[in-house]
């Protein structure tokens, strides 16, 4: 049987009704359920909220009336003892709070009321601590230790007209007792609904709840310990701003489900009524409402997937499927910018903020964490760990993931080298983020406290530095009464180690040209720069110990830029200026010495600029020593520094330096020498400058230049003797050793000498040799060395010899000279000379085996016959 598609439908739609009858009343149910949940949580919501601000409110009014009364309590002297009882007791504070006290800067209470046991100390409550620190404090709910019921306290700074805390004033509220807290005990809603208040966080204590019991026990979410078969109690909470802490509504499920049983009830007896007629439209219907919660589902998967995928909603029917996506869309709108503004502010904090996994890897930072570390953002997982030392790596990390699956906060301090070189000590603090009872990572802060760190070591040796230096340091207010002075300038001023400051001012201290110069130059001059600097006058212990001090006085301001105090460093100059009287006189003295000595003399400091020249520089330059002070030596010297600028250097580096310098003047030939001698600091280390030293040695050089001259030269030829030789033929052999070019010895005798002697007289042989002397020079190039070694004995030095034939020709030139007949006072005399030629051109041949060569090559000449040369062989050498 072939069923049609309207039969189906209609088969269909009465199956459906009659099968969904009990769902369509369950649904119904359900929905008039969530909006009358929803309208319940609304007003729930708002009566958190308005109690939350008004217990706020109270609050603050509170802190503000403690406030006002901590102003009236700046007259009153913080000591044990010397307390005034009737403060308390008409302070107009007790109708607002349970008890009020005053408690010293230790912590010590000095006063109560209503009276209770004084001498306690509160010095380690944190809600102490920061009203010590100069803000007003509301306290963690605790047992008070004056009454030891639970209670919170409310604590605000007394200061003084400096601001400087002098106090604490307290005020407690008894969270049994029927105050701003404990009257929400008398608060029902509909009966059966109550409010409690705990303190929020990861671990919340009860502030209030109505089973008094409770109170300062650990806080449970609503319904906990329910049967979860039951339905749940409705509960609302708002946040106490000026605590933090959380204000919860709740409403029993009993009351609060009551009406929707009754409207359940019949609302199943109406579908019944109307199910048959209703049929074919609640199914039809069903679909139509449907449609628009399912497109609202997909967004919201959707969401879930992407947060920040931009998600359309259909906000405009006017019924609850509008309202709902229009709540939704309004929930998420303000939830991204929830997000956007808590990124914002993460970014923005000058303090570093990092959340990490179990792992131990950084899943998210901010800007001032990387710069902390000096880190990229790219190297934020584990970049960290790249500052440690590479051997303590491994362990490093393995201790870092140890922490960071401890269910325990954890704080350190440390220094870290970033990579740019400096050193960083860092303050981390971190606590856990545990869900079902498992830690699935760490929220942490970090903060760079170099220079906080440095600050305070920095004042730590400040004050052991005035405490321990002679100079005398003091500290006026700005009416010029003394608050500080240290102990140098107590022992010099005959005040007592003990003895109170406040009745002294400068005008004790001061003579009276001092005491006006101060008034109408000092302090006005300090007031305008910040500081002034100069030589004044003190009164030591009595009315005529004056003595000088060389005066530093410092205006320090406020941040407004009123003047607040003056600071004053001094140093008793006495001796110093007999000092600097004697070293005046001293230094006339040297000067009249020095401008007396025939010599130049000056002194150049480090800088290279002459300090101090004598009279004797004003001759010889033509300028004024006015004008050479303060010049630099290549100022001075202009293009001839360059041949002296090397010994400056030396005389600098703490060598002392000698040279000598030839002058052709207008007045002839003249020899300076100049002696530059370092001058070294009172370190006996470090070189200040060097004396220069100038004096006129030509008339030594000369003497010198006669003496080396008649040391080295042939009294007979004029030729080089043997002693020039020895040395003229280690100059060469050395000059071919570092040139690789070639030197040749000639030695050489003549031929029948001793026959012409023997003939015609000695004088005859004098006046021959002289003559050879000549030929021999007229054979060699004008840098030859040619050098009579003794009788008729002869040697020639060729350096830069380019091959042994040039050498032989100079040999074959020299025996073909002395060939020639020689004219010796008109009388023929002929001789020949037989010549021995060596050569060398580095090795380790001494002077003497090449003399030894050349000796050998010339007995060869004279073996040959005689009037002839003989070479060695080239790689002899």
């Amino acid at each position: 049987m072939r069923l049609s598609l309207p039969t189906k439908s209609a088969l269909l739609t009465t199956s459906l009704v009659l099968a969904l009858l009990g769902v369509t009343a369950a649904w119904q149910y359900r929905q008039l359920s969530r909006e009358y949940t929803a309208l319940l949580e609304q007003q729930l919501n708002g009566l958190a909220q308005v109690a939350a601000e008004d217990l706020d409110y109270k609050l603050a009014m509170h802190v503000a009336t403690l406030s006002r009364e901590a102003r009236r309590a700046v007259a009153i002297r913080f000591t044990r003892g010397e307390i005034d009882p009737q403060f308390l007791t008409q302070s107009g504070l007790r109708p607002m709070f349970d008890g009020i006290a005053l408690i010293a800067t230790d912590g010590t209470i000095l006063a109560n009321d209503p009276p209770a046991p004084t001498h306690l100390s509160i010095a380690d409550r944190d809600y102490f601590r920061r009203a010590r620190d100069g803000q007003p404090s509301i306290s963690e709910p605790l047992h008070a230790r004056t009454s030891g019921e639970a209670a919170i306290l409310l604590t605000v700074p007394v200061k003084d007209a400096n601001g400087s805390v002098i106090g604490v004033l307290g005020g407690g509220l008894n969270l049994n007792r029927p105050n701003v807290l404990g009257s929400l005990a008398a608060l029902r809603l509909g009966g059966e609904g109550y409010y409690m208040i705990d303190t929020g966080g990861s671990k919340p204590v009860y502030v209030f709840h109505p089973d008094r019991s409770k109170v300062l026990t650990p806080a449970t979410a609503a319904g906990a310990g329910r049967d979860a078969s039951e339905p749940e109690d409705l509960a609302s909470s708002a946040r106490i701003a000026t605590t933090g802490w959380r204000l919860r509504v709740v409403l029993p499920a009993e009351a609060a489900y009551a009406p929707l049983v009754k409207a359940s009830q019949a609302l199943v007896l109406q579908m019944l009524l109307l199910a048959a007629v209703s049929c074919a439209l609640v199914w039809a219907a069903t679909l139509w409402i449907m449609r628009p919660l399912g497109t609202l589902h997909l967004a919201i998967q959707r969401l879930r997937q992407d947060p920040d995928a931009t998600v359309a909603f259909d906000v405009r029917p006017n019924d609850e499927r509008g309202d709902l996506a229009r709540e939704f869309d309004a929930l998420m709108t303000e939830l991204r910018t929830q997000r956007s503004e808590k990124g914002v502010l993460i970014d923005a904090s000058p303090i570093g903020l990092f959340r990490c996994d179990t792992a131990g890897r950084m899943v998210h930072v901010n800007d001032a964490y990387l710069a902390i570390h000096g880190l990229g953002r790219e190297e934020a997982a584990e970049g960290w760990l790249g500052l440690t030392r590479p051997e303590s790596r491994d362990l490093a990390w393995s201790q870092w993931v140890e922490l960071v699956n401890r269910n325990a906060p954890f704080q350190l301090r440390r220094w870290i080298r970033r990579r740019d070189g400096h050193k960083v000590l860092i303050s981390l603090h971190m606590r856990p983020m545990v869900s079902n009872g498992q830690v699935i990572g760490q929220v942490g802060t970090l903060a760079d406290i170099t220079e906080r760190t440095l600050a305070e070591e920095a004042l730590r040796t400040l004050t052991a530095i005035f405490e321990k230096t002679t100079d005398y340091v003091v500290q006026l207010d700005k009416h010029g009464s003394l608050t500080y002075m240290n102990p140098a300038a107590r022992r010099r001023t005959g005040v007592a180690e003990n003895e109170p400051l406040t009745r002294l001012t400068m005008e004790n201290f001061n003579p009276p040209a001092a005491l006006q110069r101060l008034r109408d130059v000092i302090v006005p001059q300090a007031v305008a720069n910040g500081i002034w600097v100069g030589e004044s006058e003190i009164r030591g212990t009595g009315p005529d110990d004056v003595f000088p001090v060389s005066h530093m006085v410092i205006a320090h301001r406020d941040k407004a830029g009123k003047i607040e105090r003056f600071s004053a460093i001094m140093r008793d100059i006495s001796e110093a200026r007999a000092t600097q009287r004697a070293l005046v006189e001293g230094e006339a003295r040297l000067r009249t010495m020095a401008d007396a000595l025939p010599m130049r003399l000056a002194f150049v400091d480090a800088e290279k600029r002459y300090r101090f020249v004598n009279r004797a520089y004003e001759g010889t330059f033509g300028m004024t020593r006015d004008e050479i002070v303060g010049r630099t030596v290549s100022e001075f010297f202009g293009d001839r520094f360059p041949s002296i600028g090397a010994y400056v250097d030396r005389a600098l580096r703490g060598e002392q330096v000698t040279m000598q310098r030839d002058v052709n003047g207008p007045e002839g030939y003249a020899c300076l020498e100049t002696l530059y001698i370092p001058q070294r600091g009172i370190d006996g280390r470090t070189i200040t400058g060097f004396h220069a030293v100038t004096t006129d040695v030509t008339r030594q050089k000369e003497e010198e230049r006669r003496l080396l001259q008649l040391a080295h030269e042939d009294p007979l030829t004029g030729l080089t003797n043997r002693a020039g030789f020895d040395q003229a033929l280690e100059q060469a052999m050395a000059t071919a050793s570092a040139t690789g070019r070639m030197a040749a010895l000639l030695f050489l005798d003549l031929d029948r000498f001793k026959q012409v002697n023997d003939e015609f007289g000695h004088g005859t042989g004098d006046a021959l040799l002289r003559s050879v002397a000549r030929r021999l020079f007229e054979c060699v190039r004008s840098g030859d060395i040619v050098a009579r070694l003794g009788g008729d004995e002869f040697t020639v030095i060729i350096e830069r010899v380019p091959d042994a034939d040039a050498a032989a020709r100079v040999a074959g030139k020299i025996v073909e000279a002395m060939a020639r007949p020689f004219v010796i006072d008109g009388q023929r005399v002929e001789v020949s000379a037989s010549v021995g030629v060596a050569f060398y051109a580095g090795g380790s041949t001494t002077p003497k085996q090449f003399m030894g060569m050349a000796d050998e090559m010339l007995y060869r000449a004279k073996s040959a016959g005689r009037n002839n040369f003989q070479l060695s062989a080239v790689d002899a050498m």
